[in-house]
């Protein structure tokens, strides 16, 4: 065959003609989607548009949140005004008399941390606390500037117990000859009060004091408590020259000498009101004096500011209509999700763990904001009692009263200050109210922040990377919790021991409290290893150790590597769609851009099919190419069940998960053609970015037999081509042997020439030599 002939023969380029070359030269490897590819991709764009949809409104409510704590909250200013009156408290000192060395006085610096004892309250009391509340002569009933005491002053309350047999032998009860205190209450008097039939009672030794007050109901009954009354006003005396006394500090100390705190008080509460209008807030200041059964005197003190006005301007107001539109929003979403749910009524409303977190943070938004109604009314009520209160010592004017008789004018005061000490009683009980329900208040602002650090949580769901963090916590939280456990049992073992060894000497170990807290700081390096070294050096060594096993080696080290173990089988399960940040938010602005600009192609076109033939929006508006309508939603449940289903029905195979995706898989969920083109180029930059790390051996087998059945088939091509070329080399052969017999018909036919000769002969000279052809044919034609 020729050389022509051999270029122009089809086996030559056999494989370009296979169907498999042709394809790949189409359409490159690379470019070809997995159904796994597909699956994964579907999945991280599920949570991006279910979860990442969520952030916007999110971080809106955070921040309407935050000016809505920021207003309402006042908490720099109010906390400057309750450091300046905690401050003054706990500076008094005042010098207690405690016995005497050669005629010589021996005095103890009283503060309010190192009261030990009934005589020491009183001293603190009538020496430090009621001329700091009274104030000086120039500024009466004003405390460090602004903050004035609201009348009639201080008010004293205690709970008292009776008295019984000490808790030791008989023996030993006869050598103490003493009473010791019971968990009982007294009876309704004590004191001079108990006998006195014709004398006018004084009211401290009385429980209830003669008050009608409504009491908390979770505070001490009224009828069971004592009070007492100390007032700021000043009584002249009858010398001129002398300073005018604060009537507080008598009536103090006339219950000192009749013993209105003994061994039977149990717990005595000094409170005061003040009023700070420069900062728009009441200050309450509640000191409880606890008498702990084995001698222990402990005071605690409370500062608490409460403001007077809930909305200052109608900025305020702006911010908590708008926050209470944006829950009302959230609860319309929470209910469309409801509805679009499946499954019993239980389920679409509780069956998903954030759509609870939805509802509770409702619920909780929606009473935080009833509070501020609430706050609102009482804070009107306790302005309706103000009214009935004294005026302020510095705002006070005293006027010339009428003559009145001195037994009409005793009965006067007597009836006017029961009057004003019930009205301060009730004023005193209702703020404790109003400051209970502020302070549960901010605690529901404290869970709130938590329920908007969830639904920040609900969206970083979408984010694979951050959602691979929280799988990786979820997965472990088995493992972690059984170390917990053993945590634990070892933890409160190893505080029962140091409450047992080190808590008699101690009282960082004196209570199974304070030993956990002391355990606890142990971990952070804070806790006195000296002293308890000093103690027991032997015990504490052990102990030592044992904590640093059980502790910090146990919690520490099995934590960290049940957790590395579990992020690393988090990550090689996790599928290829792995998007940062940056990505997502770039895919969410296309996502925008791409749906708005369809939503006014729509409406020009819109525009143009109403315009009538002559208007002239016509020539403003421009034209736009025809294109296919597009799905409002993308069923991403369906694809994805679809994509990773084990039985696609009508008895088709299932596909691997390596198989090649076709535009005809979304087709049949109703995905239009742009949206299918769009989502199969995302999918194709999310997942090409990230091949897989390791593949299945089953991938691995399916390939190798993919590749093999490709082998296959290119060779049953190339067989059925070399059949074809063969079959027409044979119709060639077959057409040859005919001809050759024809020819050799021919051949024999042919018979030599008759050599012919001339009857003269002529000598001539011989011609030239001839080559090639010509020469034989002279031969030919020469004689015969």
């Amino acid at each position: 065959m020729s050389e022509t002939a051999l270029q122009d023969d089809p086996v030559v380029d056999l494989k370009e003609r296979s169907p498999s070359s042709r394809v790949r030269s189409e359409k490159e490897p690379d470019e070809v989607l997995t159904r796994q590819q597909v699956y994964d991709f579907l999945v991280s764009e599920r949570d991006r548009v279910r979860f990442c949809g969520t952030l916007p409104l999110t971080v809106f409510i955070w921040f309407i949140f935050t000016l809505t704590a920021w207003t309402h909250g006042n908490v720099e200013r109010t906390s400057r005004a309750q450091s300046v009156i905690r401050y003054a408290v706990e500076k008094i000192e005042v010098h207690h008399q405690v016995s005497s060395l050669q005629g010589q006085p021996i005095a103890k610096r009283i503060r309010l941390d190192n009261i030990s004892s009934t005589d020491e309250v009183w001293t603190w009391l009538i020496q430090g606390f009621v001329p700091l509340v009274a104030g000086s002569d120039l500024e009466p009933g004003v405390v460090r500037k602004f903050n004035q005491v609201i009348r009639p002053g201080i008010q004293l309350r205690q709970k008292r117990v009776t008295g019984g047999d000490c808790p030791i032998v008989e023996e030993l009860r006869e050598y103490f000859r003493a009473e010791c205190r019971s968990s009982e209450r007294l009876p309704s008097r004590f004191g001079p009060e108990v006998n006195n039939t014709g004398d006018p009672v004084d009211r401290a030794f009385v429980a209830g004091g003669s008050i009608q007050m409504a009491s908390m109901a979770w505070s001490e009954p009224a009828e069971e408590m004592f009070f007492a009354f100390l007032r700021i006003s000043r009584l002249q005396s009858g010398n001129s020259t002398d300073m005018p006394l604060v009537e507080g500090v008598v009536r103090a100390e006339e219950l000192r000498r009749m013993q209105w705190v003994d061994d039977a008080t149990d717990s005595l509460q000094i409170s005061t009101t003040l009023l700070n209008p420069d900062i728009g807030a009441y200050i309450h200041v509640q000191l409880k004096i606890n008498f702990i059964r084995g001698g222990l005197v402990q005071p605690v003190m409370e500062v608490r500011p409460l403001q007077t006005r809930v909305w200052h301007n109608p900025m305020e107001v702006v911010v908590d209509v708008v926050w209470g539109l944006l829950i009302l929003f959230l609860t319309i979403l929470a209910f469309q999700e409801v509805f679009e749910g499946k499954g019993s009524c239980s389920q679409r409303c509780c069956g998903s763990f954030w759509l609870l977190v939805d509802w509770t943070f409702i619920l909780v938004g929606l009473t935080l904001i009833g509070f501020f109604f609430v706050y609102n009314a009482g804070m009107e009520g306790l302005d309706y009692h103000m009214a009935n209160l004294p005026t302020a010592l510095s705002e006070y004017v005293p006027t010339t009263p009428p003559p009145v008789a001195p037994e009409i004018q005793a009965e006067l005061a007597r009836a006017q200050a029961l009057t004003e000490e019930g009205w301060q009683a009730q004023f005193q009980e209702d703020l404790e109210l109003m400051i209970f329900l502020k302070v549960y208040h901010r605690l529901g602002m404290f869970w709130y922040v938590a329920l908007i650090l969830l639904r920040f949580f609900r969206g970083f769901a979408g984010q694979p990377r951050i959602a691979g963090i929280g799988r990786t916590i979820g997965s472990a939280a088995s493992d972690i919790g059984h170390v917990a456990f053993m945590v634990t049992i070892a933890l409160f073992n190893l505080i029962l021991g140091g409450h047992l060894l080190f808590g008699p000497e101690l009282q960082a170990w004196s209570s199974l409290e304070n030993a956990l807290m002391t355990t606890i700081m142990i971990l952070f390096g804070q806790g006195d290893i000296g002293a308890m070294y000093n103690i027991a050096p032997t015990s504490t060594l052990i102990w030592g150790l044992s904590y640093i096993i059980c502790i910090i080696v146990m919690l520490m080290s099995m934590v960290t590597a049940i957790l590395i173990a579990h992020h690393r089988e988090v990550r090689k399960n996790r599928g290829r769609a792995q998007q940062t940040l940056p990505h997502q938010f770039v895919a969410m602005c296309e996502d925008f851009v791409w749906k708005r600009s369809y939503d006014m192609r729509s409406l020009l076109r819109f525009t143009r099919s109403r315009a009538g033939p002559k208007s002239k929006i016509l020539r403003a508006l421009p034209v736009l190419k025809p294109e296919t309508k597009r799905i409002s939603r993308i069923p991403y449940d369906a694809l994805i069940d679809f994509f990773n289903s084990e039985d696609l029905g009508d008895g088709e195979p299932v596909p691997p998960g390596w198989s090649a995706v076709k535009k005809e898989d979304f087709y049949r969920f109703g995905v239009d053609s742009a949206t299918t083109a769009r989502i199969m180029r995302k999918c194709h930059a999310a997942t090409n970015a990230s091949p897989d790390q390791e593949m299945p051996v089953m991938r691995l087998f399916e390939e190798f037999q993919s590749s093999v059945q490709d082998t296959c088939h290119v060779l049953d091509l190339t067989g059925e081509e070399l059949k074809t070329w063969v079959a027409e080399r044979r119709v060639d052969m077959a057409n040859v042997e005919p001809r050759q017999r024809k020819l050799e018909v021919l051949s024999r036919a042919l018979e030599p020439a008759e050599p012919m000769f001339s009857l003269e002969t002529h000598w001539e000279e011989p011609p030239p030599a001839l080559e090639g052809p010509a020469a034989g044919q002279a031969i030919a034609d020469g004689p015969r």
